[in-house]
């Protein structure tokens, strides 16, 4: 059976570059020699108080749709009283000295939801007398109990700086193997989650990017708007020579993975007031996008029954960027965007090895000249 139209929208062409895990290192500088575990034992009221503090991060926005029952958090807190071993936990430790959960987001999720008093044990098959009690509720003579969880040692392996993120990336899918593999954009979510990235989920979710590229944030469950937008802002912070490597102007090398990176860490870095005016910028081409080109923006030939194509979403945007606090014909801009986009000289850009350095700097170059040609008509 055919996919419906809902899901045709949602296709990206290329994507499978979201699902490829590789890496390479070179052989003056093997990646295995970069990489940095160490083992770390916590107890759960440590890790409580971290939490709290804001210095361990849960919300990572990857596993949104795999929500643990009742029947799961009550059993995880029966086997810690009986003194059970949990498996390993893994966490990635950020530079500030934070940590960002890798694997076991879940389990902690529920314990820390029991000692915040969220949820009464229930339907427990071994410690039946602890039925129907809260956290609170483990006073006096069942404070032995109380005292059992919070002093739980959890034993984790602490991913250090400075682990390269492509290790990470497969230290990630190795760990996460139990259920779908995540894509690089959901790796990603965890890895540098903070507000740089919450503002472009935060795009995704509009009513205006919905609307240009017709993925619906509920149905995205595996980050591809998040992706796009990622893309986007991390071309056009390095045409505007905005993104910058130990304080000098990033130079891009063909490694896009290093390339977004950067932008995310950076983006995490920004003001508010920063992120407000790229948060409305991009809000803006979204719709230009749309008014000038209808519904077959970012797609080959402006065909709208065609999935999008990343490139040219990105080439797009940034197009749509140059242009947005101009007074221009959008009929003229229609006629010639869609003259550009079909040329050979674009299309061999956006083929293979499209993100190689002479395709990404010809396609946007593309987009430059077009700029220029439309201002002088």
């Amino acid at each position: 059976m055919g996919k419906n139209m809902a899901e045709e929208d949602a296709l990206l062409e290329n994507e499978d570059e979201l699902n490829n895990l590789e890496y390479s290192g070179d052989d003056k500088n093997p990646i295995f020699e970069l990489i940095r575990v160490t083992k770390k034992d916590f107890s759960i009221y440590e890790l409580h108080r971290k939490y709290k503090k804001q210095q361990l991060i849960l919300e990572v926005d990857f596993q949104r749709n795999i929500v643990w029952g009742n029947k799961q958090k009550c059993e995880l807190i029966e086997s810690i009283l009986m003194g059970l071993p949990l498996p390993i936990f893994y966490l990635k430790q950020q530079d500030n000295s934070t940590y960002v959960v890798v694997d076991g987001k879940q389990r902690l999720s529920a314990l820390f939801d029991f000692l915040d008093n969220k949820f009464s044990l229930k339907n427990l098959k071994i410690l039946t007398f602890l039925n129907e009690k809260k956290f609170l509720d483990l006073s006096g003579e069942l404070g032995v109990y109380q005292s059992q969880l919070e002093d739980y040692q959890v034993y984790s392996h602490v991913i250090l700086p400075p682990t390269p993120d492509k290790i990470l990336f497969d230290i990630f899918d190795r760990v996460n193997r139990g259920g779908t593999k995540l894509n690089k954009q959901e790796i990603r979510n965890a890895l540098y989650h903070g507000k740089g990235l919450d503002m472009i989920i935060s795009v995704a979710e509009t009513e205006e990017f919905q609307e240009a590229t017709r993925i619906e944030y509920k149905k995205d469950i595996r980050m591809r708007g998040a992706y796009l937008l990622t893309r986007f802002f991390a071309f056009y912070l390095y045409f505007n020579r905005l993104l910058f490597d130990k304080k000098k102007i990033y130079e891009y090398r063909g490694d896009l993975d290093e390339l977004i990176e950067i932008t995310l860490v950076q983006l995490n870095e920004k003001d508010d007031n920063e992120l407000k005016e790229l948060r409305d910028m991009v809000i803006e081409c979204l719709k230009l996008s749309k008014q000038v080109l209808g519904k077959g923006a970012f797609r080959r030939e402006m065909d709208d029954s065609k999935p999008i194509n990343m490139n040219i979403f990105e080439t797009t945007l940034y197009f749509m960027s140059l242009i947005r606090n101009k007074k221009l014909s959008f009929d003229n801009i229609r006629k010639k965007f869609q003259k550009v986009i079909c040329d050979e000289k674009f299309l061999w850009c956006i083929g293979n090895s499209r993100d190689i350095v002479v395709k990404v700097e010809g396609r946007f170059a593309l987009m430059n000249k077009l700029f220029e040609e439309v201002c002088n008509d």
